[in-house]
């Protein structure tokens, strides 16, 4: 996978799953209050899916077999710990009044780790 082919996808994710939120906050006013958790969630899944292509791009041509399998738990363990700390500093800084923060967490965490694993596999396919 060409670095402008990643870019193209993750903007067109990025444009679906902005809109779709957009719309969620639009109909749904106890989310309203999370919206700037709806951004930073969306810039860093997007970090994290850049940063993972670049390294998925490296591990995939190494010499090492198991550089990229290597990776793919790694970025498993990690994000999952970057989940739970976001999480809970969001709840330490804002002390939000409903939970409606972890589902719109938790949706964008599901929307890019299937957008992970579909240029990953594309990648260990070189």
């Amino acid at each position: 996978m060409r670095a402008k082919s990643f870019y193209l996808n993750l903007l067109g994710l990025t444009l679906c799953v902005s809109t779709a939120l957009g719309f969620l906050h639009f109909l749904v006013p106890a989310a309203q209050m999370h919206w700037q958790l709806s951004i930073a969630s969306v810039l860093l899944f997007m970090l994290v899916c850049t940063g993972l292509y670049y390294a998925g791009s490296a591990t995939a041509q190494s010499s090492d077999k198991y550089a990229f399998n290597n990776l793919i738990s790694l970025s498993v363990f990690g994000k999952m710990v970057l989940a739970i700390a976001f999480l809970l500093l969001y709840q330490e800084a804002k002390h939000p009044q409903n939970t409606w923060f972890v589902g719109i967490f938790l949706w964008c965490y599901v929307i890019y780790t299937g957008f992970e694993v579909w240029f990953m596999t594309k990648l260990a396919k070189m």
